[in-house]
């Protein structure tokens, strides 16, 4: 074992049961589901570093208020 993974598994050992069982959980779910198969292009990448840092909302304030408006009535 790796020594940073040997840190981590230090570091979960010393945290309450109920955060075990997450970190448990959380570990398990990442073996279960080896994606290395997938492999993004640079294009790909770049559109999603490029909408990751678009600080625009996708509506304004005003637009989810009259869309949830029309819902409720």
């Amino acid at each position: 074992m790796n020594r940073r993974l040997s840190d981590a598994i230090d570091k979960i050992r010393s945290l309450p049961e109920e955060r075990q069982q997450q970190a448990a959980a959380l570990l398990l779910d990442f073996l279960e589901h080896d994606d290395r198969d997938v492999q993004l292009t640079p294009e790909q990448l770049a559109e999603i570093e490029q909408a990751l840092s678009d600080d625009e909302p996708y509506a304004s304030d005003e637009e989810v208020r009259v869309f949830f408006d029309r819902l409720l009535k």
